[in-house]
């Protein structure tokens, strides 16, 4: 793609990520992205600075036209698959694509809890509530709904474990009360912040559990299924931690962390007694 640069958050793993798949396959030359740290005001005086931290731009160097967001990514795309632009284009399907595309970006920081290094420019979205509630609101029916393949094909497997969907899904939601609860003490925006982080974590321990599900369909071992467990947990406490530090709670809210912490002993305590 000749004469086109696609600007990307290099302190975003996930837009590193895909933006270097364009690069991969080709849909990019190698020299056309560019993170946003190494932009020169040359660059930056082209593109519309504040759009583009919420839109990733994609700029034309010939004739200095940018495209954002999901604009952007169908330009890309339509180099190999033809009809995706036109076909993208009808309206309903566009507003749809518009919609997915501003929830993810909205909520990549939250996504990835990673802070731009110093010096680089801070290119992170701005702060959107509705965006931010609403991939809460997903996540918490995703995890919720989780609970219950869980509870018939993993955890109902284990001779340890003694509960029924229904104290396990009130267990999981005393949970969610109680971190609602600890986000009223911050302000708002520092609430949604750390209630998506927490949102994050609780995807973060669905998805490791997922792969171990799959297995039991194939062979079940107590013992392997416990050492998984132990696994998940002491990932899922390391991610805790980075993300913690990420929102200034570790540091800043250290009465938060022990509350978090008697919370999860008692939840698993619940889960295992």
């Amino acid at each position: 793609m000749k004469n086109k640069i696609l600007v990307y958050d290099d302190n975003c793993p996930l837009c590193t990520w895909y933006s270097g798949l364009f690069v991969k396959y080709g849909f990019l030359n190698p020299d056309g992205r560019k993170p946003f740290s190494t932009l020169d005001d040359k660059m930056i005086s082209k593109i519309d600075f504040d759009k583009s931290r919420n839109e990733i731009p994609l700029l034309d160097t010939a004739t200095y036209k940018v495209f954002y967001g999901i604009d952007a990514l169908l330009e890309i795309l339509d180099q190999k698959i033809p009809f995706i632009k036109a076909t993208a284009n009808f309206a309903p399907l566009k507003w749809t694509l518009k919609k997915i595309y501003k929830l993810i970006s909205f909520n990549r920081k939250v996504i990835v809890a990673k802070k731009c290094g110093p010096g680089s420019i801070d290119c992170s979205p701005d702060t959107n509530y509705f965006y931010r509630f609403t991939f809460m609101v997903l996540c918490l029916a995703f995890n919720t709904l989780m609970l219950f393949p869980f509870q018939n094909n993993l955890f109902g497997k284990l001779s340890y474990y003694h509960l029924d969907i229904y104290q396990l899904q009130a267990a999981h939601f005393a949970f969610v009360i109680i971190n609602c609860t600890l986000a009223l003490s911050f302000s708002k925006t520092r609430g949604y912040e750390y209630l998506g982080q927490v949102n994050m974590l609780a995807l973060s321990v669905n998805f490791l559990l997922i792969p171990l599900m799959i297995l039991h369909y194939f062979f079940f071992s107590e013992l392997f299924s416990t050492a998984w467990l132990i696994m998940t947990a002491a990932i899922i406490f390391k991610e805790y931690a980075r993300r913690m530090e990420y929102t200034g709670v570790l540091s800043k809210n250290k009465w938060i962390v022990s509350i978090n912490l008697l919370s999860l002993t008692g939840f698993i305590l619940f889960l295992f007694r």
